[in-house]
């Protein structure tokens, strides 16, 4: 297991994930992933390779065939997407997750649904969501499929908050976002790292990712191809990582042989 950066165990840990969306065919090959307290943790990868499902398999969605999910010392392989929110796991897909023909803050009062019965609760989650995220509050009665694509982001990631998660799966999450929101969204995800979040972020913006990662997995065709902490990549991580991906048979850029 790879040495952490911050804490003494991680908070949620897989070990040798294989799984697929047909039987016998497996996209992912064993696969070992961890995400600990207070970190950012990248996994990067071209189209096909496998992120977006390894994501899935961590939350749920789909079923691994063989190796193991944890958290501590629960054992998550299996647990249903809707019960991870009991074990303080949140998940935020890559394409938008709002009701768009819903208003910002019906959309909120749905992300309290757990909470609906204790009124003051879900007025203050809704209140302390308007605070961090001052443009919702300011929409709060426009519908939701109106806000710009950054604008939705926000609201997925207060809304996700209410459920006080202490481990965030997140994404692809500045996929189709202009480029001049990008740098509020990779704030918010460094915010959720300062606050003690675990967060485990596919992402293909490389230069975006590796901006705030503490640490870097790098998939190729369902397996890790390598990976390490973001400092022992050097200085021209972005220039490697893109030849890793993109050329036909990358030599493995820690070898140092």
């Amino acid at each position: 297991m790879p040495a952490t950066l911050s804490s003494p165990g991680p908070s949620l840990s897989a070990r040798d994930l294989a799984a697929g969306y047909v039987p016998g065919i497996e996209i992912l090959h064993g696969v070992s992933v961890d995400a600990y307290a207070g970190e950012i943790r990248c996994v990067l990868g071209p189209n096909g390779t496998g992120k977006s499902t390894l994501l899935k398999v961590l939350y749920g969605f789909l079923k691994p065939s063989t190796g193991e999910i944890r958290r501590g010392a629960t054992v998550l392989t299996g647990v249903a997407p809707h019960a991870m929110g009991r074990h303080g796991v949140a998940y935020l897909p890559q394409r938008p997750s709002v009701f768009p023909f819903l208003s910002v803050e019906v959309n909120l009062r749905l992300g309290a649904w757990s909470f609906r019965r204790k009124h003051a609760e879900v007025k203050r989650k809704i209140e302390r969501a308007y605070a961090q995220f001052p443009i919702l509050a300011e929409r709060r009665h426009q519908s939701a499929g109106t806000l710009s694509g950054g604008q939705q982001r926000q609201l997925e990631f207060a809304r996700s908050l209410f459920t006080e998660p202490t481990v965030f799966l997140i994404d692809e999450p500045t996929a189709s976002i202009e480029p001049r929101i990008t740098g509020q969204i990779y704030e918010l995800i460094r915010g959720l790292a300062r606050d003690g979040k675990a967060v485990l972020l596919v992402d293909q913006n490389i230069k975006g990712a590796l901006g705030i990662a503490d640490y870097v997995y790098v998939m190729r065709t369902g397996t890790l191809y390598t990976e390490g902490p973001r400092t022992e990549f050097g200085d021209d991580v972005e220039l490697l990582v893109s030849q890793w991906l993109y050329t036909h048979a990358p030599p493995n850029p820690r070898d140092k042989g």
